[in-house]
């Protein structure tokens, strides 16, 4: 269904499918079709071209699924998640797909937004959220499997607090095991500290690692830390990554008391 409003230059559009698949990686070709730019403006002696079309958009689930199948089980629908609250509202300033991708061992999907506060708050000037420069640029949001690990506006609170307590109460912290991590944030909380000679982490999916280094390098910037010689922490010479299922990793190496593996400290 279309609703056009000439006057205003805005076009709605509902689009329904009875597939499963979601709508989300044809969004480019119907901005592409749909977004056209207004002819230019005269302002005084001089034309003026309009902005690029602004497109905003939600993603919602139809029809019966709860109750109704008994074999339906939401845990692994991602848009029954986390994911589906953010493709669901309306109210972004911008909901852009950087990744969706199906890995070996989940689903993974990296959006690019712009917080609903600060963009309504725009037009007031005067706004505190308006006023802060860090909150004008776009978000990061990572999902696996639809539910949310972690956002660039919070991700740096996260880890800081999921690393440092251990951290610091080590007195020498020189050997560390990173379990999971795939982000690289941990990892880059721990290279923080100039004791540290090997870290080991230990991430069983290597294709979210390469995803997470090249749609979210901001989580695994050494660049501005003192002691690291590389801009990722993937390249830390400090900085080992193995790709296996940790448990196994660990059982391997430390399952006999007579293992001549050097245990960490942290």
């Amino acid at each position: 269904a279309f609703h056009t409003w000439p006057k205003q230059g805005v076009i709605a559009m509902d689009l329904f499918t009875c597939g499963a698949a979601p709508l989300i990686p044809i969004l480019p070709l119907i901005k592409r079709l749909f977004a056209i730019p207004s002819n230019d403006i005269i302002v005084g002696d001089r034309n003026e071209a309009q902005t690029e079309p602004t497109m905003l958009w939600s993603h919602k689930l139809r029809g019966f699924r709860h109750g109704f199948s008994a074999s339906y089980k939401a845990h692994e629908n991602p848009l029954d998640q986390d994911l589906g609250d953010v493709l669901s509202v309306h109210n972004f300033g911008m909901k852009f797909p950087l990744v969706s991708e199906e890995t070996d061992f989940q689903h993974v999907d990296i959006f690019e937004v712009t917080n609903p506060r600060v963009h309504s708050a725009i037009p007031n000037e005067r706004s505190s959220e308006s006023l802060d420069p860090d909150l004008q640029t776009p978000d990061k949001i990572l999902f696996l499997d639809g539910v949310q690990q972690s956002s660039l506006r919070g991700e740096a609170a996260y880890h800081e607090a999921l690393v440092h307590p251990s951290m610091i109460a080590h007195p020498n912290p020189k050997r560390v095991a990173i379990i999971g991590g795939g982000e690289g944030a941990t990892l880059r909380e721990v290279l923080k500290h100039n004791t540290v000679e090997h870290v080991m982490m230990v991430e069983i999916d290597e294709e979210l690692v390469e995803m997470c280094d090249e749609f979210m390098p901001e989580w695994s910037d050494c660049s501005d830390i003192a002691g690291s010689d590389a801009d990722s922490c993937f390249n830390d010479s400090r900085a080992v990554v193995e790709f296996e299922d940790a448990f196994n990793w660990f059982i391997d190496r430390f399952e006999d008391d007579g293992s001549t593996e050097e245990k960490f400290d942290v």
